[in-house]
């Protein structure tokens, strides 16, 4: 169950809610109806086994999805925590978990995602590995 800040734009909070929901159903058509045909997903190198750390349009929306569920078996994305500007920015703190495809281990990580959502759609949709980097990008740090 997530946890919200009170100043936050519902409708924003809404589409990101979809988002999520969407993509846990396996409907990626969802997804990118979403999505703006121009969207840019940023990822942090560290955590790719590719050079880019950035995909582009609803072409890059499923090349960034099929980075993550594929090393996974039985992968999940809960939302932990959101919280909206209202500068259309979304943040989402998360966590993932999954069993290894080769490995067989469960694994947990927790990732914050910044979404930035303009006329109904999400432009921007940004990864983090630290929390406090996607808070201080989003300008919600102290």
């Amino acid at each position: 169950m997530a946890r919200y800040c009170e100043a936050m734009s519902k409708e924003n909070i809404e589409i990101v809610h979809q988002v999520f929901d969407a993509f846990s159903r396996g409907d990626f058509d969802g997804v990118l109806r979403l999505c703006d045909e121009n969207i840019v997903i940023t990822q942090p190198r560290e955590l790719l086994d590719a050079p880019a750390s950035q995909q582009h349009g609803h072409a890059g929306v499923l090349e960034a999805f099929a980075i993550w569920p594929e090393q996974w078996e039985d992968y999940r994305v809960e939302s932990v925590e959101v919280l909206a500007d209202p500068a259309d920015l979304v943040v989402v703190a998360s966590r993932q978990s999954g069993r290894g495809r080769q490995s067989g281990l469960e694994v947990t990580m927790e990732f914050t995602f910044l979404f930035t959502v303009q006329g109904a759609k999400i432009t921007r949709w940004r990864l983090f590995v630290d929390r406090a980097e996607a808070l201080e990008a989003a300008g919600l740090s102290g």
